[in-house]
């Protein structure tokens, strides 16, 4: 039983980690487009102040901040998703 919940807990890592890393990716896109497309900027500096927590413009804070808030929403994704998981599924 000790082997499965460390592997259990080896797979939630890994999982999260991933999760977290293609969150950074998806911000760095969207952060980058910001320069690449310059359409409708006022939107699109909205949309990050409302995603993201100290978000205040296109600087370098706020692309700190919206870098390390991206890879911890990763974690809590999938403990949520885990945590979800486990209270519908009906295994024995």
């Amino acid at each position: 039983m000790k082997i499965k919940t460390m592997k259990n807990k080896m797979e939630f890592w890994a999982k999260a980690n991933r999760m977290g890393l293609f969150l950074v990716v998806l911000f760095l896109v969207c952060f980058l487009w910001f320069y690449l497309r310059p359409v409708e900027k006022e939107l699109h500096e909205q949309l990050l102040r409302l995603s993201f927590f100290g978000f205040s413009g296109m600087n370098l804070t706020s692309f700190i901040f919206g870098l390390i808030q991206s890879y911890v929403w990763g974690y809590v994704f999938v403990g949520l998703w885990q945590l979800v998981a486990r209270s519908t599924c009906r295994c024995k």
